[in-house]
């Protein structure tokens, strides 16, 4: 028991010995350590003087504080909105090729992404597919009957001139010929009308004759062939062949482009007012963009902005504001605007995306400052403005400024980014970094640039310091010896 005794007691002497020690150490840490910022190092000069929001800061304590000056002046900085862009179609360039007639599909010439030619354009229009239908060899025969049954009438016409003439027919049978032949005229034009509708052309129509005319010829040929006539001809054509063609049509492409959209392949049905392919003319592209509620009444028709893809970031592509959307997106709170851009070097695909920098103000007459001159407070911005300079100090008085970014978008939370964006592309000092007064400062003032934030801190000090002592003050005045 007496043993553990004495260990503690040694241990506790141990403990004392080693707590002196660190206490020592650190009052000669404390002795050593520099004078504090409102003292002038061996001078007994005050380095800061605060009064109010005015702050005196000797010449001495400028460069060891990092505090530069700069005068402001006006400058013409457009003010810019910056959006997250998405490129489009052109849709007034844009054509829905469908069926003609329903039918099967065959003989697909072109695929997605292939640059077609028009009717006007050299070598075009370009065959997109071909089409078997029913309906089709059904109104080519109907008027193939017409034909002929016009051809009849014509000649029950001129015999029953003939019999007229020669008092064996009644006048009564000459009008009903001439009525017939009117009649089945008619069922004619009706015919070839149907066919123009349907998109045959009118030598396409007076084709369809020379088929005929082919295909009996070919069935006559085929039959003396079988029959072993040395005069025979090979037939050029198949009856079968001859057949196929009647029944399809080929399907071309109504414009130049290329094929941005392909629905159908080889042998599935083609049903009319369904579309088969989507030709797009992509020499200019709509690019669009989303504004905010907060920011829309900036953006106007007309207003000049350029547009940086990430497929190319370094080119800027400039376009105008064309349109401004009336629907409020209630999911966003955004409201779509447009432009149309040139893609004429065809380096541009749909649905790419890029940044949007839209010219908003022309910024005539602004003061820019850099952003590391701005002192926050709250709500509150303040800069401090040189005022005064004699006798080896420097005043400076910390007044309020109304600021406004150099660039806005992407919401509230993403504006610098944007701007940062925006600095990137352009290779301009136009960032995040700087900021628009709009009011609190005059061109020619002299502001602090850098070490504001030092001054702050400082002035604050020294006025509650001040605001302190003033408290804990005795009361000097007289007693008031009337009693009351």
């Amino acid at each position: 028991m007496k043993k553990q005794k004495a260990n503690f007691i040694a241990w506790g002497t141990v403990l004392v010995v080693l707590i002196g020690v660190a206490v020592l150490f650190q009052r000669t840490l404390w002795s050593a350590a520099p004078a504090g910022p409102a003292d002038a190092e061996g001078s007994g000069e005050t380095t800061y003087i605060a009064k109010g929001d005015t702050i005196e800061v000797s010449d001495d304590a400028l460069a060891p504080a990092d505090i530069q000056t700069a005068a402001v002046s006006s400058s013409e900085i457009p003010q810019t909105l910056t959006l997250t862009a998405k490129s489009g179609l052109n849709m007034d360039t844009v054509t829905h090729v469908s069926a003609l007639f329903g039918g099967k599909v065959t003989d697909v010439s072109v695929g997605l992404g292939q640059a077609v030619q028009g009717p006007d354009e050299k070598g075009g229009p370009t065959k997109l597919c071909v089409i078997e239908s029913n309906d089709l060899a059904q109104d080519k025969a109907n008027w193939l009957q017409s034909l002929i049954q016009v051809k009849i009438d014509e000649q029950e016409l001129a015999r029953a001139k003939e019999l007229f003439v020669a008092n064996v027919l009644a006048e009564k049978f000459l009008i009903d010929a001439e009525s017939q032949l009117m009649k089945d005229q008619s069922a004619q034009e009706a015919s070839r009308q149907q066919l123009l509708i349907f998109g045959l052309k009118d030598s396409e129509i007076d084709g369809i004759r020379k088929e005929a005319a082919l295909e009996v010829s070919t069935a006559k040929n085929s039959s003396d062939a079988a029959a072993g006539a040395k005069a025979a001809m090979k037939p050029e054509k198949t009856t079968e062949q001859i057949r196929r063609e009647r029944m399809g049509y080929v399907l071309t492409a109504p414009r130049s482009g290329v094929i941005a959209e392909k629905f159908v392949a080889g042998g599935e049905a083609a049903v009319p007012q369904t579309d088969l392919f989507t030709i797009a003319d992509t020499k200019t592209l709509w690019v669009w963009g989303d504004v905010y509620e907060r920011d829309l009444d900036q953006v106007k028709v007309g207003q000049h902005m350029k547009v940086y893809f990430t497929s190319e970031p370094g080119r800027a592509r400039d376009c105008t504001v064309d349109l401004i959307s009336p629907v409020l997106d209630p999911n966003t709170h955004s409201v779509k605007i447009r432009g149309i851009i040139d893609n004429s070097d065809g380096r541009l695909l749909s649905d790419m995306y890029g940044t949007m920098i839209i010219t908003v103000g022309d910024g005539k007459g602004s003061l820019i400052i850099p952003a590391d001159a701005v002192v926050r407070e709250e709500e509150r911005a303040y800069v401090f403005v040189e005022t005064a300079h004699n006798g080896g100090k420097t005043s400076f008085r910390k007044t309020s400024v109304e600021l406004e970014p150099v660039d806005t978008g992407f919401g509230a939370d993403m504006a610098s980014a944007a701007a940062g964006s925006a600095s990137r592309n352009t290779g301009s000092d136009k960032s995040s970094g700087q900021m628009r007064v709009a009011a609190g400062l005059k061109p020619g003032e002299t502001i602090v640039i850098s070490g504001g934030v030092g001054l702050y801190n400082e002035m604050k000090q020294q006025n509650f310091n001040q605001v302190a002592a003033d408290s804990k003050a005795p009361d000097t005045k007289a007693p008031d010896n009337t009693g009351k």
